[in-house]
């Protein structure tokens, strides 16, 4: 870890950089406005080798974090997501997917519950993988004590309702959500404020518990900017009321007007400018910069006073005195690909906006303000802020209590915070999930980017037993859980686990008798393990109960009765989002001892796993009990081995060799499995509808 880019004092950092860095985990970064979010995000991106996708849920978020927005990016309708909407995604984004590694999404307290489930759905069914986000890992960041999601009253909001049985609709109440363990590693040192009496205000508002003392406090700083007092912006609740007031201010000054016309290339969408196409100046004008300058001569925020204009350059007076000529900047619309060449995640610019970094500032509303910092910001408490969290996030764009100028009265402190929102923000930095989520994804990480599932099960597989052992068995079961959602084929953990901890047997909850009937399974003790899972599917039905009853069955040689639990089980997936673990077991049950065919389903995992090598092999395997080979239209060498009397143990090892070095060989080999069929004995493809 690079010291001068990572504050290694900030233990928070050091946590959300060791997800980022060596785990393939999602989690939820937050902290309040000032912590450093945005300047961890950008520095960790050039610090982890990892294919990056940043996304946001507005334009200019999006422009201003250099991303796409999430709707764009994921191919999703504006309306409201149903559980079965899907992205609608070209080739080209596909594979972008497929190659990203980490999908940041900014701003999330903005983002609505259905629109992150639309995005599970989307990427289950897009890598063929019933994890949560496909097995992708989601860093979701915000504040969920600022702006929360705009929902229209009316069928939108009451749609909602019915699918969420919620009158809000944070991020977090996604059904995906809910299946899965989100950590939360809030950012805690403030940057922004070194005022700590004023720190302290700020929390009270975020937390909706002003005190006699804050208002007090606040009470000094009810007064008017005065001519002495330098610049200082008005922050407003809505829009109408900052563009009127910096018309009108505009308006005052008897200077001649220029107006300075914005530059398009290519496509930007006007929604996404993050200033006015437009600029209308007079020399005397309050101005706001917009970006940070590279030579740190201001930064996004920095009020300043146009001090000349002329065709083509404006000059900006800003607080200490200095005049400066302010340079041109360009914003990037960009869109994620994948560069198969060079094996590159690329952000392909689609268009740029130029235009100065400047806008009219006597006035601004709150949501433009944030990511903003000021000296001095006046606020008018009297028309009210109709959001929660509003209030927090304007008093927070200031620096120090002294530069904060209020109106209006004190009766305007309305926090509005969400008594939701402050019940979930009790489970910030638990920092024994936040140990355990790193461990288990560094022990497993290397592997699952090898697409060793096998080895991957067996490291979460040992966790369950460790955290059993320990009796923590709500980590447990999290294992447990990624166990389940890991593994293909099972067949060498049996005898992994040595000894079963006697208190899981003995204990009367569903939860800890189902870890008995896993641990026993795999300890080898079939009849302990299948009375334990009985008594679980009495109480509580589900799939993963169901598939430890169908391994126990098989493996007393119960045939018949395992092929029936299978067949339920396979009822409960959708295609498009097959259970790889189910497949495999299914296959291999019906061919070695059903004496049904299991060529299509084993087809099927190969389709959905084509990188799981044991799946190749064991494709290869029923294959030659059936005595088909594979057809192929052109020379291939991985295909000959395929067709050859080779051992499975040898396929097995030049396979795995040749997915290094020819893999376009592999890549073929398994495009022809996946484009088999089977008929009358024989297996055949059909070549029109090949894409090889």
């Amino acid at each position: 870890m690079n010291g001068v880019q990572i504050d290694t004092t900030n233990a928070q950092q050091v946590f959300a950089y060791e997800l980022i860095a060596h785990t393939n985990s999602s989690f939820f970064l937050t902290g309040r406005a000032g912590t450093g979010k945005t300047t961890f995000l950008h520095r960790v991106q050039e610090l982890v080798d990892k294919r990056f996708v940043v996304l946001a849920p507005t334009g200019v978020a999006a422009i201003l974090a250099g991303g796409e927005t999430i709707h764009s990016f994921f191919g999703l309708p504006l309306e409201v997501c149903t559980p079965a909407t899907c992205g609608k995604l070209n080739e080209k984004r596909i594979l972008t997917i497929l190659h990203a590694d980490t999908i940041i999404i900014d701003e999330v307290s903005m983002v609505r519950c259905d629109i992150v489930d639309a995005i599970d759905y989307t990427l289950r069914r897009v890598l063929r993988n019933n994890m949560p986000f496909g097995g992708k890992q989601v860093v979701f960041v915000g504040d969920m004590f600022q702006l929360p999601p705009v929902v229209s009253n009316g069928p939108e909001k009451e749609m909602l309702r019915y699918l969420y049985q919620a009158d809000d609709f944070f991020f977090y109440k996604a059904n995906v959500i809910r299946r899965m363990r989100l950590v939360t590693i809030e950012f805690q040192k403030v940057y922004r404020q070194a005022d700590t009496a004023f720190l302290h205000i700020l929390e009270d508002v975020r937390l909706n518990k002003i005190t006699p003392h804050d208002v007090q406090q606040l009470h000094r700083r009810e007064c008017l900017p005065q001519p002495e007092d330098g610049m200082v912006i008005t922050l407003t609740s809505v829009n109408r009321t900052a563009d009127s007031l910096n018309r009108q201010r505009l308006a005052e000054i008897e200077a001649e007007e220029r107006v300075y016309e914005g530059v398009v290339e290519g496509r930007f969408d006007g929604k996404r400018f993050p200033v006015e196409e437009n600029l209308h100046l007079k020399v005397g004008a309050q101005v706001m910069f917009t970006r940070n300058d590279q030579m740190k001569r201001w930064v996004n925020g920095t009020l300043g006073v146009v001090e000349r204009l002329e065709e083509n350059a404006v000059y900006v007076t800003v607080d200490e005195g200095d005049t400066y000529e302010v340079p041109k900047a360009s914003w990037e619309s960009v869109e994620y690909e994948y560069n198969a060449t060079d094996k590159k995640l690329n952000k392909e610019v689609t268009g740029t906006f130029t235009q100065y970094p400047l806008r009219l500032a006597w006035a601004i509303t709150v949501h433009k303000s944030q990511g903003m910092t000021f000296d001095k910001m006046s606020l008018n408490l009297s028309n009210g802020f109709f959001a929660a969290g509003q209030l927090y996030v304007a008093l927070s764009r200031v620096r120090t209590l002294e530069g904060l100028y209020l109106k209006g009265g004190m009766r305007g402190l309305c926090a509005k915070t969400n008594k939701e929102i402050v019940a979930f923000a009790s489970n910030y930095n638990d920092e024994a999930a936040i140990s355990h989520e790193i461990e288990s994804g560094k022990a497993v990480y290397g592997l699952i980017q090898e697409h060793d599932y096998d080895e991957a099960a067996k490291q979460y597989l040992l966790l369950v037993h460790k955290y059993a052992e320990q009796g923590d068995i709500k980590e447990a079961m999290q294992q447990a859980k990624r166990f389940l959602d890991t593994v293909v084929c099972d067949e060498e953990l049996y005898g992994v686990i040595a000894s079963v901890p006697v208190t899981l047997s003995e204990a009367s909850h569903w939860s800890t008798q189902f870890l008995a009937a896993l641990l026993s399974l795999y300890a080898g003790k079939y009849e302990e393990a299948l009375a334990c899972v009985d008594r679980v599917l009495a109480y509580h039905r589900c799939q993963e109960a169901l598939y430890v009853k169908s391994r126990c069955l098989e493996k007393q040689e119960r045939y018949e009765e395992a092929d029936r639990v299978n067949a339920g089980i396979a009822e409960t997936f959708e295609v498009n989002v097959p259970d790889a673990k189910v497949l495999y077991a299914m296959a291999m049950l019906n061919e070695l001892h059903i004496g049904d065919p299991g060529l299509a389903i084993m087809q099927m995992l190969v389709d959905a796993k084509p990188k799981y090598d044991r799946g190749v092999v064991s494709m290869r395997m029923l294959m030659r009990r059936h005595q088909l080979t594979l057809p192929a239209k052109q020379d291939c060498g991985m295909v000959d081995l395929f067709n050859s009397d080779m051992s499975d143990h040898d396929f097995a090892a030049r396979l795995k060799e040749g997915r290094k070095k020819s893999p376009k060989e592999v890549n073929y080999l398994v495009g022809r499995i996946r484009k088999l069929k089977f008929e009358e004995g024989e297996a055949s493809v059909v070549e029109e509808e090949e894409a090889d």
